[in-house]
């Protein structure tokens, strides 16, 4: 009886472990540094001295499928595919053609020191496809910036990062974390 009890749960956590939607955005690049040359970062720096920086600039690259993905399709990750995800469109790929960002930096305390939305319509870019595995996708780029002595409120800053530490960054892709990166605040 315990085996049918263990074999009925391993069965339904197989179900919902192999039928989760997997994300068609592939991340290039994710980083912090201290400016933008060419909207490109001039370095990349996971430590901020207040003395010697101004600014924490957050940059991510990322791609977004040129075309929307056929129902019930899935990006395959395991020998065995649940016949559930495939037939019933539980593991299709949703890309949407109207984006909503969310950027929030979070400090050692879980204070949010900046949240900023941003929109972005795909479609908007469609001339700017880049080639990647024989696929097409669409690229875009989210960046901010907080200053570490000056509020940049039009940045959706709301405090100064005066906590010494370990601060994270979440990002947000209509309401559903994609990324998530750290840097530290020293005097």
């Amino acid at each position: 009886m315990k085996r049918i009890i263990l074999a009925v749960i391993l069965t339904v956590f197989a179900s919902a472990l192999f039928g989760a939607k997997t994300s068609p955005v592939l991340t290039g690049h994710i980083t912090t540094c201290s400016g933008l040359i060419n909207n490109y970062p001039a370095d990349t720096t996971n430590w901020f001295f207040r003395t010697q920086h101004q600014v924490v600039q957050y940059w991510a690259y990322l791609l977004f499928p040129a075309k929307h993905s056929s129902p019930g399709m899935k990006q395959r990750n395991h020998f065995f595919e649940n016949p559930y995800a495939v037939y019933s469109g539980a593991g299709s790929q949703e890309v949407e053609d109207s984006n909503i960002f969310e950027l929030r930096i979070i400090s050692p305390t879980g204070k949010v020191i900046a949240e900023k939305v941003l929109n972005w319509d795909k479609n908007a870019a469609e001339n700017k496809k880049v080639t990647v595995d024989s696929g097409e996708y669409l690229p875009y780029v989210v960046a901010n910036y907080i200053g570490i002595k000056q509020m940049f409120p039009e940045n959706g800053q709301g405090l100064l990062p005066d906590e010494i530490g370990l601060y994270h960054v979440d990002l947000y892709l209509n309401g559903r974390k994609i990324a998530m990166t750290f840097f530290e605040m020293k005097d």
